[in-house]
């Protein structure tokens, strides 16, 4: 099992036809970008401008540079949610099609390469994509990150606690039921609060992921700043 930025993919298929009724998120969460819970918003103090620079105004090339020695922990942060919201985004369209190398391709470039969840999430798209399922995204697919801890020793290495909730839906994109309905394999909501542990290389990547708590059928996530 892995936990994926849309709790319900972190479920082996087998597991999910029990169900039988997200693929990302569950089935690929969509809804808005996720938000930065318990610290700055990543569209407002997150930014590079200073607290004290006047509206409209930017800092200099010379200035952010200060900033970031003086608060690198801050830098990281930073990295960390708009790592978090791509590895988000790339798994939305890997499940949308998962018989996609380059839509694969382009979510597993956000995972180490030794690492246990690449080689899960591979054989997870894999088996979608052999039995012709595909993923879409549900009205209230959301994720928080409620926290980023970054160890004052070593910058290189960062947990982030990201709450996700996934309404989404697993169908079958191949076949249609007999009275030319779809075929839906999961629709059941969850959400998960998960630890991922982002190293940097020459970019931010997951190598370890683990899951804290759940809520079968029903949002246990906090509130989102932006929802």
């Amino acid at each position: 099992m892995f936990a994926s930025p849309c709790p319900r993919l972190a479920c082996p298929l087998s597991v999910v036809l029990v169900f039988v009724v997200v693929a990302v998120v569950g089935a690929a969460c969509g809804g808005p970008h996720g938000t930065v819970d318990g610290g700055p918003d990543p569209s407002g103090p997150l930014s590079t401008r200073s607290s004290a620079s006047p509206p409209g105004s930017s800092r200099s090339p010379s200035s952010v540079s200060r900033s970031e020695a003086v608060d690198p922990a801050g830098t990281v942060r930073r990295e960390i949610a708009a790592a978090q919201e791509r590895y988000y985004r790339s798994f939305l369209a890997a499940v949308e099609a998962p018989g996609d190398r380059r839509g694969v391709d382009g979510l597993l470039a956000s995972y180490t390469a030794t690492g246990a969840p690449r080689q899960n999430v591979t054989a997870w798209l894999a088996l979608l994509a052999r039995r012709g399922y595909a993923a879409r995204p549900g009205a209230g697919n959301r994720y928080v990150i409620e926290k980023i801890e970054v160890p004052t020793a070593a910058l290189d290495t960062v947990v982030a606690t990201v709450c996700g909730y996934d309404d989404g839906v697993i169908f079958d994109a191949r076949r249609r039921a007999p009275d030319g309905s779809e075929i839906v394999v999961d629709d059941i909501p969850l959400s998960e609060r998960t630890l991922f542990t982002w190293v940097k290389h020459e970019t931010w990547q997951i190598d370890r992921v683990t899951t804290t708590d759940s809520w079968n059928g029903r949002d246990g996530c906090p509130p989102s700043k932006r929802s």
